[in-house]
């Protein structure tokens, strides 16, 4: 009975449990809060974080982009003024040169001035005269001083020189192999002969004032590395040719000119074109019109055959070697015949100089190279 006495109440039992659980349920919702709140401000960081990146991001791409274009516009701002100061320097190089060639006294002088603007463009310029068709050395600038006068001493014959002789045949600028076959051998063995090696001829043209256009001398120029500037060459010889043709003029106003003198050069004796075969027609039995044709026919041929020379110089030195050559080319050969053909043999005295190119320059007067499977001349 007492230890019922002891025992609190009922209601105070419950009372008490009561507020246990709510305790709980408080500190429950309160632990779930908080870990809301944990949640939901380590979302908003989150979230902030990632806004900053985003904005930092395309600031940063903005900027990037920002410094390509200022850095390109003065890129570009630069190369045009190199460009602009490579200009100047060009004319003004070109303006001195012009300058100096309208003020050469003689013909020692003029061919130095020559000679000075075309160095600053090719390590190896050298001028000859054209003189009754042959080539007389004057002088020349070399990164290399070599004793040319010594060594070329007397005149090459412009048959030796084929590359040579088309420039006095056509008055344009020529671009051959370094070869004996194009430049002499006398020439070659003086500058060096390679196939490899690539060598600019240009004319220096006079007769102007008087209509009657003639090649005085022709420059040869050459690079060690880098591919040469003909263009500026042209407008070199171009001037000198000018020049030339006025101080001339006014020469044969005041006395007849001493032959050899490059200032006074006697009017040059054109190359003749090279004679037909010996079972090729006699020209002077044929009209005018037919001649010019034989003419270009020839011409025609030439020029393929030197292509092949130099843009299929592999190929030419295998065939050579193998003795079958029409193998090596058969694609450059059989388009050679067949425009040949179509241009060409409609005429009835025409032969196949195409042939005969063929025969002397490719396989070097040696028709059993061009090898078996060589369908022979088209007449």
């Amino acid at each position: 009975m007492d230890e019922l006495q002891a025992l609190p109440p009922a209601r105070d039992f419950v009372d008490a449990e009561r507020d246990t659980a709510r305790e709980q349920i408080t500190a429950a919702w309160q632990l779930h809060v908080e870990r809301l709140q944990e949640q939901i401000e380590r979302g908003w960081q989150e979230n902030i974080e990632r806004v900053f990146e985003e904005r930092f991001a395309a600031l940063r791409a903005g900027f990037e982009a920002e410094i390509e274009t200022r850095t390109a516009a003065r890129v570009a701002e630069a190369s045009d003024r190199v460009r602009a100061a490579s200009l100047r320097v060009m004319s003004e190089r070109l303006n001195q040169t012009a300058r100096r060639l309208d003020q050469a006294e003689d013909g020692h002088t003029w061919a130095a001035a020559l000679l000075d603007g075309a160095a600053a463009y090719a390590s190896r310029a050298i001028l000859f005269s054209v003189i009754n068709g042959e080539l007389q050395y004057e002088d020349h600038r070399s990164n290399e001083e070599q004793g040319l006068a010594d060594v070329l001493d007397g005149r090459i014959a412009l048959s030796d020189a084929p590359a040579f002789g088309s420039v006095l045949e056509t008055m344009d600028a020529v671009i051959c192999m370094a070869t004996a076959g194009e430049i002499s051998a006398r020439l070659a063995d003086v500058l060096g002969s390679s196939e490899d090696r690539r060598v600019s001829l240009l004319p220096v043209i006079v007769g102007q004032s008087q209509g009657k256009r003639r090649v005085a001398a022709i420059l040869y120029a050459e690079n060690d590395s880098e591919p040469i500037d003909v263009n500026v060459l042209e407008v070199i010889t171009a001037i000198a040719g000018n020049t030339l043709d006025a101080r001339q003029a006014s020469q044969r106003q005041a006395t007849s000119a001493p032959a050899g003198n490059l200032m006074s050069i006697a009017p040059v004796v054109a190359l003749p074109v090279a004679a037909p075969a010996a079972t090729g027609p006699d020209w002077s039995k044929l009209p005018r019109e037919e001649q010019e044709l034989h003419a270009k026919a020839q011409r025609f041929a030439r020029v393929r055959v030197a292509e092949m020379r130099l843009y299929q110089a592999q190929a030419v030195r295998q065939g050579r070697e193998d003795a079958r050559l029409y193998v090596a080319l058969r694609g450059e050969m059989d388009r050679g015949r067949a425009q040949f053909k179509h241009e060409f043999l409609h005429i009835p005295s025409m032969i196949d100089y195409f042939h005969m190119e063929l025969v002397r320059t490719l396989a070097n007067d040696d028709a059993s190279l061009l090898g078996p499977e060589y369908p022979g001349p088209l007449v």
